[in-house]
């Protein structure tokens, strides 16, 4: 197999799982209104590694305390949060 073949197979398999990665992303829940009844979310109870690990990179794992929904949010910049009118 000729090594241009193998970058491009590389390439491709970078871009498919870029895309997906950021299709997950884009369907989370903006953090902090709980998606169900709009309540403000709380960090869980019980943390796993996998819940520290992610939010090192900015993804969060919370709670809501009146309807029970539990879940991974995303963050939004302050602004976008910002009620205009």
């Amino acid at each position: 197999m000729p090594l241009a073949a193998v970058v491009w197979a590389v390439l491709a398999v970078a871009l498919i799982a870029s895309y997906v990665a950021l299709r997950y992303v884009a369907a989370l829940p903006e953090a902090p209104v709980c998606p169900t009844c709009r309540a403000v979310t709380g960090q869980p109870g019980r943390t796993t590694g996998l819940d520290r690990a992610l939010a090192r990179l900015g993804g969060a794992a919370r709670e809501c305390p009146r309807c029970g929904w539990a879940g991974r949010m995303r963050w939004r910049l302050a602004p976008q949060g910002v009620d205009r009118g």
